[in-house]
């Protein structure tokens, strides 16, 4: 029997881009032992999602990993320590702008627009044929459309080109005039800067309060917002690694916005900046997996590599290892062709996300949690290989998130220890 789900319905339209890691656990998640999050409890208690700052108790669930199917547990505020505004060869996020020229653009399916594709009863497909999704050129908020980086001289150029690793707009030219995405921080992996390499509370810098587009956060006794994430206390070990050895860390995507995500480390005693965690990046090892409720039993793996979604071409820092985010989000009318889903869909999920609705999760891989259609246990699982000549010691793993769909960086960090190599037999 299907299990239902309770959710606050709202709009896709509103909802922006939250996510965090879940395992190891983040020191972003420090607030999950306070109330009200502590007392947040699923499926009793709905997923839902807050753009005032007063109510996130249900906005960030993580699974317990105890083996009970659906048994989430609140991760705290963990998926709002992000950086606002950040896009590719610019100095810094302005902590404000989360789509610089775009965000308002309309797209028609065969020349209708959403409401009538709702209307005549048509599900739009993740990637339909090409020119049966085209831009609404008479639409407002596609004329007010524009190409371009957030700072007036940007140093560097976009590198992510291929259509396979494009999670939104898959189909617009590279660097065409429907590109609109192009400046976006996923087009150059690492590349963009950042407000703080473990996050800052609500995307924004100190001082300049709550932001728009859920550019918020629920003050506590533990974090304010626009703390930095990086200043968050030390953890107890959240998990033990080896040197040269490959291990398991997950994420769950809240609102979806695309792009890709890398795994890095840095000392626990060194300041925790970009520039630490860029020396030392971490490769992927086989498969990715998606996984519900935690249970190894119900993951599916696939591939990234052979997708087309694993790049280690133009890449910050060079040669290191990005993968695609494998859920696709398919607001398609907001950001046209999106990409085939490794699961199977029902036809309830691919009505929900044609219409753009938070029907009660009936999405297994696709669309946004928060909300929405996607089944809110869904973990995005990897494999990571310890470089074999890493010292021993304590360090801190970062978990950075880059959107293609809107100017945005998500970061999550966590305690670690890295053993001594283990010795060959």
């Amino acid at each position: 029997m299907k299990k239902s789900y309770p959710f606050v319905l709202l709009l896709a339209g509103g909802a922006h881009g939250h996510a965090a890691m879940t395992f190891p656990r983040p020191r972003n998640a420090l607030d999950a032992s306070l109330s009200p999050w502590r007392n947040w409890s699923y499926p009793a208690d709905p997923i839902h999602f807050d753009y005032t700052g007063t109510n996130t108790s249900g906005s960030c669930p993580k699974s317990t990993h105890d083996g009970a199917a659906d048994d989430l547990v609140s991760n705290g505020q963990a998926c709002y320590w992000f950086s606002n505004g950040c896009t590719p060869g610019c100095a810094a996020c302005d902590g404000t702008t989360s789509h610089v020229g775009h965000g308002t653009q309309a797209w028609l399916y065969k020349g209708m627009s959403r409401a009538q594709v709702i209307q005549h009863n048509i599900t739009v497909p993740w990637t339909p044929a090409p020119g049966d999704l085209v831009l609404d050129r008479h639409a407002a908020g596609t004329k007010a459309l524009r190409i371009s980086a957030g700072c007036a001289a940007p140093t560097s150029l976009p590198t992510v080109c291929d259509p396979r690793l494009r999670s939104v707009n898959t189909q617009a030219a590279c660097g065409g005039p429907d590109d609109y995405y192009l400046w976006s921080p996923w087009r150059a992996p690492g590349a963009a800067p950042v407000i703080d390499a473990c996050g800052s509370a609500g995307g924004r810098h100190a001082g300049q309060g709550p932001g728009g587009a859920a550019a918020n956060f629920q003050n506590s006794s533990v974090a304010t917002l626009g703390d930095r994430g990086s200043a968050l206390p030390a953890m107890p070990a959240q998990a033990s690694w080896a040197a040269g050895g490959a291990y398991e860390a997950g994420w769950t995507v809240m609102a979806n916005h695309g792009g890709g995500y890398a795994y890095r480390l840095c000392p626990a005693g060194e300041p925790l900046t970009e520039a630490c965690f860029r020396r030392t990046p971490l490769d992927f090892v086989g498969n990715s997996a998606l996984r519900w409720g935690g249970d190894v039993a119900t993951q599916l793996e696939f591939n990234a590599s052979e997708r087309g979604w694993e790049t280690t071409a133009g890449t910050t820092p060079a040669g290191s290892m990005w993968r695609k985010n494998p859920v696709p989000a398919t607001l398609w009318s907001r950001e046209g062709a999106n990409f085939e889903p490794v699961c199977e869909e029902s036809a309830a999920c691919q009505a929900a996300l044609t219409a753009g609705s938070g029907a009660a999760g009936v999405c297994k891989c696709s669309g946004w949690s928060n909300s929405g259609p996607l089944l809110p246990n869904l973990e995005i699982v990897d494999r990571l290989r310890v470089p074999a000549s890493l010292a021993p010691g304590d360090y801190v793993l970062q978990w950075r998130w880059d959107c293609e769909e809107s100017d945005q960086i998500w970061a999550s960090c966590s305690d670690i220890t890295v053993t001594a190599a283990a010795a060959e037999a």
